[in-house]
């Protein structure tokens, strides 16, 4: 055998030899290209933000054992807003500023307090977006809107508090054990420009804890406001959407 003839064979093996590595290694950049053709991309976030409490209605809650309303100044929920098709999630950030409360504890001893919403954590729920000035979105007089289920949860701080003008000495750190849980379920308008529309919400007020000064008072407050059966009433004004909002 001549020496051209042995040298044929061992020329195919090699030649196949090096289309089986090069093969191998264009596999794993082919998985790798299928892996990033597959990954979900970022989920789309349009930012908004509403004004809370107007003139017509400010931001109320009823404690519903005293019998007596609390009203804040306005506020505002930013958020953003998971896409404008079908059911989206939605998160925020509720900001209202604390207020000074007047009640009458035991039906006759005036009492008054600052009263401060403490956010525990974002907002967060779910938006259906309609379209349609004249059909779904009618009674929002907009293009566009959406029927939300937006939960926050927040702790109700009291502090300053005086009974017929006397300090009641609650110390630095009286507020609700646990966050209540406001839900929030409206149409509301989601382009401009929107007229405000109306909210109401019904929620527990927790029991208090943290309420020492002199002497722990958390049992006392507890027995004054918590429980079942309070309201939160605002005016919620879209302002901006989308181009006009922070990011």
């Amino acid at each position: 055998m001549s020496v051209l003839t042995r040298a044929v064979p061992l020329l195919l093996v090699l030649v196949l030899t090096a289309f089986s590595l090069g093969a191998a290694e264009a596999a794993p950049s082919e998985a790798v290209s299928d892996r990033d053709a597959s990954a979900p991309q970022a989920a789309t976030q349009i930012p908004f933000g509403f004004t809370l409490g107007d003139a017509q209605q400010p931001t109320t809650s009823h404690v519903a054992k005293l019998g007596s309303d609390i009203a804040f100044p306005p506020g505002t929920f930013d958020g953003a807003l998971g896409g404008l098709t079908s059911t989206v999630p939605i998160t925020g950030k509720l900001s209202i500023p604390p207020t000074d409360g007047y009640f009458v504890a035991f039906r006759f001893m005036a009492t008054t307090g600052r009263v401060e919403i403490i956010p525990d954590g974002d907002a967060t729920g779910t938006a259906t977006v309609h379209t349609g000035k004249d059909k779904d979105c009618k009674a929002t007089q907009t293009n566009i809107c959406a029927d939300t289920d937006v939960t926050a949860k927040v702790f109700i701080k009291l502090s300053e508090a005086k009974v017929d003008g006397k300090t009641l000495d609650v110390g630095p750190n009286c507020r609700t054990a646990q966050p209540a849980a406001v839900t929030i379920k409206a149409l509301v308008p989601i382009s401009l420009p929107a007229p405000p529309v109306k909210v109401t919400s019904t929620f527990t007020a927790p029991p208090f804890a943290g309420c020492v000064g002199r002497e722990d008072l958390s049992r006392l407050l507890t027995g004054l406001v918590s429980g079942p059966g309070n309201t939160f009433v605002s005016n919620l004004t879209l302002r901006c959407f989308s181009t006009g909002c922070k990011a």
